[in-house]
């Protein structure tokens, strides 16, 4: 496919998602409210409400379930952007974002984040939330939360790459208009998979005539090829390491030397893993044993995993196995999402993932307990959190780069790099701010900065493009600090 094809291909699926059925949502429900934020008290309007999205001829193809917020002025003020934030998986709600990080009710926490919540649940006020200096607006994915499809319509023809970023751009322009926000500037905040839908997302919308002005992303992957659940690429498995070198410090198990400062053990391990690690990776059976060993024993280091096991797995260490090893003899492994929290026996997936089990359950009770209690969104149907079966039928083909030819194939990881670049390139004034959390063994920092290092953008651009790191995990909001 050429890529003015692509193009066209790509601006018609945005099309066929543009039309509102009506300037109403369904099942409406709002509630004034207020929230103090550096001593002053703001008063904001909630909504929640299943918002239309039609094709291009009128006809009704999903409703997007949303709650947004909105602060309450004197007088009207075209200048207040409004933010559309959403989770990733993909075929995860907005829940975390909403209760974990920016919503003005989020989830009791305390202590460093390394800490598991236990029952009771509840949600207190948020004096960290967004809504002093952005309206907020976040949005559950066809699958998830209350979203759901018009009759007769399968809604597995939504968990597609591209598709799911149509909706979502016909979802925003629908609500701009429902809302009258067609004035205000618009932001984008996405987490983990929502490096991928809200790069493509805002460059979409620029096609669509909607400008956003910036994007926040939370733990994002841009390519897939960088991270491990998708690809054992020497890449992806290189750009780990500083990643276990933070989380084998954390727990205790790097030699003396690299203890004494964390920063400085990070910064020894990326330098090796450029100057060494990669290079013996390249090597591959061609590598001489005594190099081999030499390169096990200083992986080991960096890593707190003994040198023999390495070295007997060609020195190669996926990250669940790293989880599950590196805590071994204890019999705890780690966790995925917050390599400093830990569970008991070996690594085996989310359901004893202690961060996302724990977490999960907690953000459940209280969104539940939030739209049916404090809301009154009346509904028998429980808020769907997260949806397997739209991971596991995901269509990632349309994500895929186009073919660098006409006559070549489509092949390769998913990769929106392409589309954020062109994002930024397009529109000078167009910023992101990217947060990452040094113990994220899922979407690990190095991996999003290599993403970032190779963005094809004008020097002069990089300006607009920030990337900070946090001590926290995957979720790094669970951070109070």
């Amino acid at each position: 496919m050429t890529r003015k094809k692509t193009f066209l291909v790509f601006f018609l699926l945005l099309v066929a998602f543009s039309v509102a059925l009506s300037m109403e949502q369904i099942n409406e429900v709002s509630k004034t409210n207020t929230v103090v934020i550096d001593g002053e008290n703001i008063t904001y309007t909630v909504t929640a409400g299943l918002l239309p999205v039609a094709d291009q001829n009128g006809k009704e193809m999903v409703r997007i379930f949303s709650v947004s917020y909105e602060r309450l002025l004197e007088r009207e003020d075209p200048s207040r952007p409004v933010t559309f934030a959403f989770n990733g998986g993909p075929g995860v709600a907005a829940m975390f974002l909403h209760f974990g990080a920016f919503g003005p009710r989020v989830a009791d926490r305390s202590g460093d984040g390394a800490e598991i919540p236990a029952p009771p649940y509840s949600l207190v006020d948020n004096p960290y939330t967004l809504l002093d200096v952005t309206d907020l607006v976040f949005v559950d994915p066809v699958g998830t939360g209350y979203s759901e499809v018009a009759d007769g319509i399968d809604p597995q023809r939504f968990w597609d790459v591209k598709e799911d970023v149509a909706v979502f751009a016909g979802f925003i322009q629908s609500y701009l208009d429902w809302s009258g926000r067609r004035r205000s500037p618009v932001y984008i905040l996405g987490e983990s998979y929502g490096g991928i839908r809200g790069s493509y997302l805002a460059s979409y919308l620029q096609d669509f005539g909607i400008f956003p002005e910036g994007i926040i992303f939370i733990s994002p992957v841009f390519d897939l090829g960088t991270i491990q659940w998708s690809s054992m690429d020497d890449t992806a498995l290189a750009l780990s390491i500083p990643t276990y070198t933070a989380a084998a410090w954390y727990h205790g198990k790097l030699p003396a030397y690299l203890m004494t400062d964390l920063q400085k053990a990070i910064d020894s391990s990326r330098e090796w893993v450029e100057e060494e690690y990669i290079v013996s990776l390249w090597k591959g059976s061609e590598l001489s044993e005594e190099r081999k060993w030499a390169t096990a024993s200083k992986l080991s280091d960096f890593t707190g995993i003994d040198a023999e096991v390495l070295y007997k797995r060609g020195l190669r260490v996926n990250a669940v196995e790293f989880a599950t090893l590196l805590l071994e003899e204890e019999g705890r492994s780690l966790s995925m999402y917050d390599a400093r929290i830990t569970a008991f026996g070996p690594y085996v997936g989310d359901s004893n993932d202690e961060t996302m089990f724990a977490l999960s359950g907690q953000l459940k009770t209280c969104a539940n307990d939030y739209f049916k209690r404090e809301l009154g969104y009346l509904t028998a149907l429980p808020y769907r959190s997260g949806n397997a079966e739209v991971y596991l039928n995901w269509n990632w083909e349309s994500g895929r780069p186009a073919p660098v030819s006409p006559d070549s194939l489509n092949t390769g990881y998913p990769d929106a790099s392409k589309a954020l670049a062109q994002a930024i390139t397009r529109a000078p004034y167009f910023k992101v701010f990217v947060a990452s959390g040094r113990f994220d063994l899922e979407c690990p920092y190095e991996s999003v900065a290599y993403s970032l290092n190779h963005l094809e953008i004008p020097q002069s651009l990089q300006k607009n493009i920030t990337h900070k790191v946090y001590p926290g995990g995957h979720m790094i909001y669970f951070n109070p600090q």
